[in-house]
C-alpha cells in the first residue's frame, strides 16, 4: 500500500531549475519510516491493520527515491520507486510500480505542505483502478491516506497509516 515508484523517463529538472521550496519539500521525507494504520478491503468490508516500513532516500538534485512494505490481512506488498519536482510542469511526478503488478505516472500537487498525488493504474489484466493517494509531512510524521476504486465494479478500499521516523 505505500507508494512504489520506479524512475522511468521522468524529466529531470536541474538544481539551476527546480524551485528551491519544492525541491526542499521533496527532500524533507528523507529517512526511514514506520506506519501502523487501518484499512477497509472492498472485498470483505471489513477493518484490518495495516504495518509499512519505507525508507526515502535523496538520490539527486530534484530527485527521491522510495522503497516500502506493507502487511495487510496475511500479505505483504512491495512498492519502490521515485519522485521528483518537475519545474518546467510546476508540479511533482512519480513513476510508481509494485510486485502485485502495479505501474503508473502519479502527478503531484502542493497543497500546502502537502503534496497530494492522484493517479489512475491499470494493472496487467487490464483492470482499471482509481488511486487517490494523499501523503503529507506534519510534525515529524507522514500521513497516507489511500483510496482505491475498482472501476468495473465500483468496489472501495481505503486505507490510512500515518508513518514516523
Amino acid at each position: 500500500m505505500a507508494c512504489a515508484i520506479a524512475l522511468a523517463g521522468l524529466p529531470l529538472a536541474g538544481p539551476a531549475f527546480a524551485a528551491q521550496e519544492d525541491v526542499d519539500l521533496l527532500k524533507s521525507y528523507v529517512g526511514d519510516w514506520r506506519g501502523r494504520g487501518s484499512a477497509v478491503l472492498a472485498s470483505t468490508g471489513k477493518e484490518e491493520t495495516v504495518v509499512c516500513r519505507m525508507s526515502v532516500e535523496d538520490t539527486g538534485a530534484a530527485r527521491v527515491t522510495f522503497d516500502g512494505r506493507c502487511t495487510l490481512a496475511g500479505r505483504t506488498i512491495a512498492v519502490a520507486g521515485t519522485m521528483i519536482w518537475n519545474e518546467q510542469a510546476s508540479q511533482y511526478e512519480a513513476a510508481m510500480s509494485s510486485v502485485a503488478g502495479f505501474q503508473s505516472l502519479a502527478i503531484g500537487r502542493r497543497n500546502g505542505d502537502d503534496i497530494d498525488f492522484e493517479l489512475i493504474n491499470r494493472n496487467a489484466e487490464g483492470k482499471e483502478y482509481r488511486v487517490e493517494a494523499a501523503m503529507a509531512l506534519q510534525d515529524a510524521q507522514i500521513g497516507m491516506d489511500l483510496h482505491i476504486t475498482d472501476l468495473s465494479t465500483g468496489g472501495v478500499t481505503t486505507a490510512q497509516v500515518p508513518f514516523t521516523q
